[in-house]
């Protein structure tokens, strides 16, 4: 029968018992093990012991000859110059005269500093560094090799011919033809008559002829002229100049046209072209022409410095035909650190004094909708122009941190039919924050543990904020409550906990306090002063943490497994004080969840504190592989009592409050053949449902195969008049499924897929039927997308694109439409990068 125990602490009583004899073990052990296990050094070498030992090999003195050594392993040297490096020759038989001819016959080979000759018969005259190659010429240098019938080098000068050769260039897996060849230097390469191609010869799809093509193996580059693409033997393109990079190396010019349909805008055509500015800088042109609307003008500038980062971003179309406007949009981000050091990562190091810019807007609200070329983008309705500063402090006041900013908001109305509720702005906000953890966290002498906090934890904080709101705006859009059109409000905030954590159990005590501070011009006639408040609190938090071996988990798993048993308990208790008259500016309710249920405050920001007196129970078991630790179920259930009923409501005192909370629900499961479910339920006694219902489900067997489900319902409760927002009934405000996948019909063919629904519209949300057809050196893909942006407008997109493995794409980009309608996606055209042994000679 198997048992649970408490997981192994300072927490276990069996520990004051043992521990005695086990530090008496270990210190005996310590003397023990050197005179038992220990062998003596050895005696260092002598001139006489090695004299008579009969195995020792002397090896002869050589002078300066260079003594070749072998090695266990492949190895990358350091690079060493052409003037530096030996040369090697190997045949079946080499006769001449020295140092005038030389003749190598029979699997001829010549290697110097990384580049091999090879022929079945090579000719080479040191006087004119001339070396002739007749049969199976190949030339390898790298990741590039030439192979031909026969081909003429200077060694030294790394200059020569080579009659119809084959090349490939495995850092992009390309190969092709030529009727000559022509070596300029050690990395520049010309070719005339040349064909260019990512296929294999025995599945040429596409290939690129052009009448010269130069490839400078250094800067990566590829240029030619003449150039003609042609698929499946049928031209399909043609440029009198290119210039393509060999490499994933970031270069300037013309990148693929991006093209589709979009119901909004008619065919849309995007030519983007790329400068290189800097190595840490680059720029995005995007002109767009669209046959509905007109020719777009937009540019990305993204830069990356090691104090700052950011990236610049605009749209302007001046002339809308169905509109007859000018349509723009603008966005700027920048990460900046002004003084102080930068930890590992980018991150703010101690004393770092940074800001940061997040500002963007467009012209109306349309915008988003008719422009958006993603599904996130298209459904946004709210732009912030937001600045902010942070500085930690140093020295004696290392614990603290002082920060500002100042955020306005662009809200749109995209929909008449619903109404999008705009916040105050923020002008400004700073806050002050200490944070005094006596014992922090550290880890142990050897590295790879934590030490546990103890001792008490201090925290302290003061915000002080104004609001305000554009009185000029939409006042259908205005916040719930009273309507103010400038407030101060000054938050100070105080705790102390002890917290005692240890592997079996942790307590934590905790006491606090909060003081809101008002100063108001309300615009609701015969609205009350805006009233603060003092508030404390007091919780205690504590749990357990037993665990057993599940050896009858092992079979289902195929491992040994672990099942553990985890105990929570909750109390919180915190005064009632009536907020009917503090203002609402930043506040919302914070849901229900299994977080929220043991937290101390159900509201999130600062103008509410609810009032509490209670307990909140919950347990937790997990199955935990024994070998790892990795997490393959769990299930939590937990409750809430409130012994005294919370009167603190969002908006307002509530009349008739509840004692017993609604109980909470949630599992999971991981298989090993990766399936997974996930499921959330919100269950209410008193009404006997299910006031919220989540499940998901996916099966992701192997990379390329995704099933995925979801659906989601949740039942709003009543809510109480606020001032001029008026009461709410009860109703079901979600009722969603959503089905999706990723699934390959043949080798070559995969079919993706989803469909949103919502049954109290009974419309469907969004609709996505795509395909990848993959073959060796392209990939083709092609999406049908309908999304439903607002309750009167539906945007239907067809896209494709056709994608030359290492060279190039056409038609627009469906892979972000798939990544984002089909979780688990996973384009099944990756490159594989070259080894760097993989053409080892």
């Amino acid at each position: 029968m198997s048992h649970y125990r408490r997981r192994a602490g300072l927490c276990a009583p069996l520990f004051l018992a043992i521990t005695p004899r086990l530090v008496l073990g270990l210190v005996l052990l310590q003397f023990a093990l050197p005179g038992a296990a220990q062998a003596p050094a050895p005696l260092p070498p002598t001139t006489q012991s090695l004299s008579n030992s009969a195995n020792t090999i002397l090896i002869p003195d050589r002078g300066a000859v260079t003594v070749l050594k072998l090695d266990d392993q492949l190895r990358v040297g350091q690079p060493i110059s052409d003037g530096k490096a030996l040369t090697f020759t190997s045949s079946d038989s080499i006769y001449g005269i020295v140092e005038r001819d030389m003749h190598l016959k029979g699997r001829a080979q010549i290697r110097r500093n990384g580049a091999v000759i090879k022929a079945d018969d090579i000719k080479y005259n040191p006087d004119t560094d001339v070396a002739d190659l007749v049969g199976n010429a190949e030339l390898i240098k790298g990741n590039t090799s030439f192979r031909g019938p026969k081909a003429r080098f200077k060694v030294d000068a790394r200059e020569g011919e080579m009659e119809s050769p084959t090349y490939e260039l495995r850092d992009n897996r390309a190969n092709g033809t030529a009727k000559k060849l022509t070596i300029e230097t050690s990395d520049i390469f010309v070719f005339d008559q040349a064909t260019y191609t990512t296929c294999t010869p025995e599945n040429l799809d596409w290939y690129f002829t052009a009448s010269k093509i130069e490839i400078d193996n250094e800067q990566k580059e590829m240029v030619g002229t003449n150039g003609v693409m042609r698929f499946f033997d049928v031209p399909i393109a043609y440029v009198p100049y290119f210039s393509v990079p060999t490499s994933n190396q970031r270069r300037s010019g013309i990148l693929a046209p991006v093209t589709g349909y979009n119901s909004n805008n008619g065919w849309d055509t995007t030519l983007p072209y790329y400068v290189n500015v800097a190595p840490n800088r680059d720029l995005l042109l995007l002109p767009r022409y669209m046959n509905q609307r007109g020719t777009q003008l937009g540019a990305q500038y993204r830069f990356l410095d090691r104090q700052y980062a950011g990236t610049l971003i605009g749209e302007y179309l001046p002339y809308d035909k169905k509109t007859g406007t000018d349509r723009w949009k603008y966005d700027w981000q920048q990460r900046q650190n002004f003084s102080g050091d930068l930890a590992p990562g980018g991150l703010p190091g101690p004393g770092a004094f940074n800001g940061y810019a997040n500002i963007a807007r467009v012209s109306d609200n349309m915008y988003p909708t008719d422009f958006s070329q993603s599904i996130a983008g298209a459904i946004t309705n709210q732009f912030r122009q937001e600045v902010g500063a942070n500085k930690q402090l140093t020295d004696s006041l290392s614990n603290w941190n002082v920060s500002a900013r100042a955020i306005t908001f662009q809200t749109l109305q995209p929909d008449p039919t619903t109404t999008v509720q705009s916040p105050y702005n923020i002008l400004p906000n700073v806050t002050a924050v200490y944070n005094n953890q006596i014992t922090p966290i550290v880890s142990d002498a050897t590295g790879r543990y934590l030490e546990l906090p103890t001792g008490p934890k201090t925290t302290f904080s003061t915000d002080y904020t104004r609001f305000a709101y554009n009185v000029n705006g939409n006042p259908l859009a205005a916040p719930a409550g009273n309507l103010y059109s400038q407030a101060d409000r000054t938050v100070v905030k105080g705790a102390l906990a002890l917290p005692q954590v240890t592997p079996g159990y942790y307590l934590t005590p905790k006491v606090s306090f909060q003081a809101n501070n008002y100063a108001a011009t309300s615009l609701t006639p015969g609205a009350p002063n805006a009233q603060g408040f003092v508030i404390p609190t007091f919780s205690l938090d504590s749990g357990l943490a037993f665990e057993r071996d599940a050896a009858e988990l092992k079979g289902f798993f195929g491992r040994d497994m672990l099942l553990t048993m985890e105990p929570r308990a909750f109390y919180v208790y915190t005064p009632f004080q009536s907020q009917a008259q503090t203002p609402l500016f930043d506040t919302a309710d914070g849901g229900f969840g299994v977080t929220q249920i043991f937290s101390e405050n159900n509201f999130v920001g600062n103008d509410r504190v609810a009032d509490n007196n209670k307990l909140t129970g919950g347990i937790t078991s997990r199955m935990l592989e024994a070998s790892s630790g990795a997490e393959r179920a769990s299930v939590t259930l937990a409750q809430r009592q409130d012994f005294t009923g919370q009167r603190v409501g969002l908006n307002g005192t509530i009349a008739n409050p509840t004692t017993y909370s609604d109980t909470l629900g949630s599992g999971s499961i991981r298989l090993l053949g990766n399936f997974s479910v996930d499921a959330f339920g919100q269950y209410n006694t008193q009404l006997n449902r299910f006031l919220q219902t989540t499940v998901g489900g996916s099966w992701r067997p192997t990379p390329g195969r995704s099933l995925n489900f979801g659906y989601r319902n949740v039942w709003s409760p009543p809510t109480q008049a606020f001032g001029p927002t008026p009461a709410t009934l009860a109703a079901t405000t979600t009722d969603q499924y959503n089905v999706s996948g990723q699934w390959p019909i043949t080798r070559e063919l995969s079919v993706l897929g989803r469909w949103g629904y919502d049954a109290l519209t009974t419309k469907t949300l969004n609709t996505l039927a795509a395909l990848e057809w993959t073959r060796d050196c392209w990939t083709l893909r092609a999406a049908y997308s309908q999304m439903l942006n607002t309750s009167q407008i539906t945007t239907t997109q067809i896209l494709f694109q056709i994608e030359f493995r290492g060279f190039g794409s056409a038609g627009s980009n469906p892979v972000d439409i798939m990544k984002l309608n089909v979780p688990g996606y996973m384009p099944t055209s990756k490159p594989i990068p070259p080894s760097t042994y993989e053409n080892y000679q």
